[in-house]
């Protein structure tokens, strides 16, 4: 059984321009309405999926905007989750939130209700960029909010975008130094992808929009890791950077070492094992993207899983290698083997600085996180199908 929950809360105040997860703003005046509702609807999606939920390590709850539901609804949810399954003691309790849908009272009581850590989605520090993202907060917001989130929680993250329209690799480091000033034990920087099916990815296609040109991008990435470095972050995923310990986010480690896992709300996915087969296939759902839908189906006490993909032995073996290559541990040199792969092959990513290697794992280096989709595309064209 999975010991790690996925909760998808899809509202918002306001969708980002370049933002591709599944989220809808608020309907003016149902706001409370609805959120009772999706919370009823999150209790029964637990109950429905009991047999795949054991005592619980980690909970993630994502987004949208998890913030703006009152701290009493994300209260009474853990408190139904302990009560019907277990929270095992020290687990990590993770939420985002928006420096805007946050204040003192709501920290304080999100902290006893049972969060015990936070992702704020900071994006940037440079006020021109917020607007040009869509974001509804300010510079001055996000520190204000940091400033009461470090209050309440030692453990926190400030996430970050990059490679965004008009900025500048100056610009960018002002923005990694502003959050370093925070002294976060974690940040996460992420470059921005214009996703076909967003606005902003609508702009770029069309030419109304351009990103900074690829020297800069690389520019942007390595000299943020050097100050990530310089300030005790430790790069232990391709855009991840953390005080060794414990504040490596432990959820996302689950999925990068291609644990099980349950999420519940609407789009949210899973990762759990098929009951009683001994080949040790997983499979993954997803639930529907569509609120109406969801809720539909969980009212008619019934999941609502619009997709699942049966994940065989190679399946498997792929998203080790994929996953693996992603992160500081890399991936062990007998699944390479398992995948008919030539390792001794490999000594030119060492060669060229894109990789270490020794007689147990295949890890990237930074210069090889830069160019990590070439090189893990380039190593599945290699596996051998059999």
């Amino acid at each position: 059984m999975a010991g790690a929950l996925y909760i998808h809360i899809p509202f918002c105040l306001r969708k980002c321009l370049y933002c591709d997860f599944f989220s809808i703003p608020y309907e003016s005046g149902m706001e409370r309405e609805m959120e009772k509702r999706y919370v009823n609807a999150l209790k029964s999606e637990l109950i429905l999926r009991k047999d795949n939920i054991g005592t619980l390590k980690t909970i993630y709850i994502g987004g949208g905007t998890p913030s703006i539901f009152e701290a009493g609804s994300i209260a009474r949810i853990l408190e139904f989750i302990n009560n019907n399954f277990g929270i095992e003691s020290g687990a990590e309790i993770t939420m985002e939130a928006n420096p805007s849908s946050v204040d003192d009272e709501k920290l304080r009581a999100l902290r006893q209700a049972g969060v015990n850590r936070i992702s704020v989605g900071v994006q940037s520090f440079n006020d021109a960029e917020l607007q040009s993202l869509r974001r509804i907060h300010n510079a001055a917001e996000a520190a204000r909010a940091l400033d009461i989130i470090k209050k309440y929680f030692g453990n926190f993250s400030i996430d970050l975008i990059y490679g965004l329209e008009g900025q500048r690799v100056e610009g960018w480091i002002r923005t990694v130094e502003a959050a370093l000033s925070f002294a976060p034990p974690h940040v996460s920087a992420y470059e921005l992808t214009p996703e076909a099916d967003t606005h902003f990815g609508r702009r770029v296609k069309i030419g109304e929009a351009a990103l900074p040109v690829e020297d800069d991008i690389v520019a942007m990435y390595s000299l943020a890791a050097e100050l990530f470095a310089g300030a005790g972050l430790h790069h232990y995923e391709i855009s991840n950077f953390a005080a060794v310990g414990f504040f490596l986010c432990r959820h996302n480690q689950n999925y990068w070492r291609r644990g099980l896992y349950a999420g519940i709300g609407a789009a949210a996915h899973s990762h759990l094992k098929i009951p009683a087969d001994e080949r040790n296939y997983t499979v993954r759902t997803s639930n529907a993207a569509d609120l109406t839908q969801y809720l539909t189906a969980i009212e008619d006490n019934t999941l609502p899983v619009y997709e699942t993909t049966v994940i065989d032995g190679l399946e498997g073996l792929k998203e080790d290698i994929f996953l693996g290559l992603r992160t500081a541990e890399g991936v062990s040199v007998e699944r390479l083997r398992e995948g008919g792969l030539d390792v001794p092959g490999l000594q030119a990513l060492v060669e060229n600085g894109l990789a270490q290697l020794d007689e147990t794992r295949l890890r990237l280096t930074r210069k090889g996180f830069l160019v990590s989709n070439r090189i893990i595309s380039s190593i599945m064209d290699r596996i051998d199908y059999g």
